[in-house]
């Protein structure tokens, strides 16, 4: 019964989420606002971050890195040409999708490389080295 009820409230919750976008002038449902799928892992000197950017091209994407988290940013410009052309679907998602994560581990943001190869996108972060603590000698 009470999982009937949780389930209930999270549909309220959602029709109330949807009809405040829709009165902000936001035509998106609430199913509608993605994002795009990210890979974090991690090895003994380095984290990687895979992100999936399917037909968006490295001059459309921004990342930015600090100690503790990862900011990715697309801006996927719709490119459609004037003409007779009509459409019967139109799936594909345009604008600016943004991702920020936080990494499980401090990294040294000025030495992170990134490349991007068939729509994924691959940083790679190094390891913030730990410091090493110094046994004080007690007299």
């Amino acid at each position: 019964m009470l999982e009937d009820d949780v389930f209930n409230e999270l549909i309220r919750m959602r029709k109330r989420i949807e009809r405040l976008m829709k009165s902000l002038g936001s035509v998106a449902k609430f199913e509608e606002i993605e994002s795009f799928p990210v890979d974090v892992s991690e090895t003994e000197n380095e984290i990687v971050v895979r992100a999936d950017l399917p037909g968006i091209s490295k001059e459309e994407v921004f990342v930015n890195a600090t100690e503790n988290t990862i900011t990715i940013e697309a801006k996927h410009k719709e490119k459609r040409e004037e003409g007779e052309e009509r459409y019967y679907i139109m799936e594909r998602k345009f604008g600016v999708l943004r991702r920020v994560i936080t990494l499980p581990a401090e990294v040294n943001p000025e030495r992170a490389r990134a490349k991007m190869k068939d729509g994924v996108l691959e940083v790679i972060l190094p390891k913030k080295e730990k410091k090493k603590g110094r046994d004080i000698k007690i007299e």
